[in-house]
């Protein structure tokens, strides 16, 4: 592994008074390059094996393999979400109401919110139709 004065050495310039110096962008760069550096050292010295054989043959692999795949969201997910950003809209007026439902359409389909006032006097989203 290269030490951070190695890499530090590569993007330096001289200024205008001939004293070295480091841009912004190359300081970046450097650290970019260093903590790279690191993490190759870091995955070669700790290296999984499976029966002698490598678990991950290469550090783009192993890169790969910590990489964390977005979840989509469930259906249910996307409706509260677009129901909870409406609902203000179709609040009942009756303070006694303790349930209402809405309708509205996302996606090219129709839903029905159901809500539900919770103990605190609150509207929580309950389900979808």
């Amino acid at each position: 592994m290269k030490s951070k004065e190695d890499i530090l050495d590569k993007y330096y310039s001289a200024g205008a008074d001939g004293l070295p110096e480091i841009s912004a962008d190359g300081l970046l760069k450097a650290m970019e390059e260093y903590r790279i550096e690191a993490e190759e050292a870091a995955f070669a010295a700790a290296r999984q094996t499976d029966n002698g054989a490598p678990l991950y043959p290469t550090f783009a692999d192993y890169k790969t393999s910590t990489e964390v795949k977005p979840v989509e969201p469930t259906e249910n997910d996307r409706v509260k979400f677009v129901a909870d950003s409406i609902v203000e809209q179709f609040l009942p007026s009756d303070p006694t109401a303790q349930h209402f439902s809405f309708q509205f359409r996302t996606g090219g389909k129709e839903y029905t919110a159901r809500y539900i006032r919770n103990a605190q006097g609150y509207w929580e989203y309950e389900s979808f139709v």
